[in-house]
């Protein structure tokens, strides 16, 4: 059974690279301003409203800015603040799942489901472990 190559959207040849590169460095300083990416109600619409531009642009500028799509680049920031937040000792008394949520994912499944896609163990166990075996 072959893989079939992954298509690119037609949308994203018909986005310039410089405008691309323009709209990228927009979304991140949306994103980053204010620590946006922890609303887990900030979609990709609304950023795209708040910057004045096509959904379809700011995919095409994320895809390739970042290689990935809105959720995952949002998610990378709060994942990086999640593993921040639980080897830190001023949120020692919070629960990963609470850090999760100021985090911005908007549940504990997404945020464990999240973690563990992308550092191969849980949030609990990274905490516990004290470690940086997940490369973050």
């Amino acid at each position: 059974m072959k893989n079939k190559p992954k298509k690119t959207p037609a949308y994203h040849a018909k986005v310039k690279a410089d405008k691309a590169d323009k709209i990228y460095v927009d979304i991140l300083a949306r994103l980053i301003d204010g620590k946006r990416y922890r609303d887990p109600n900030y979609s990709a619409a609304q950023l795209a409203t708040d910057l004045g531009t096509d959904k379809r642009y700011l995919a095409a500028a994320i895809a390739l800015g970042s290689g990935g799509n809105y959720n995952t680049l949002v998610n990378g920031f709060r994942l990086r603040d999640a593993c921040r937040m639980l080897r830190s000792a001023h949120y020692a008394n919070m629960t990963a799942e609470e850090i999760g949520l100021m985090a911005g994912f908007s549940s504990r499944q997404a945020f464990y489901l999240a973690f563990k896609k992308a550092y191969h163990i849980t949030p609990r166990h990274y905490r516990l472990t004290g470690t940086d075996e997940a490369a973050v």
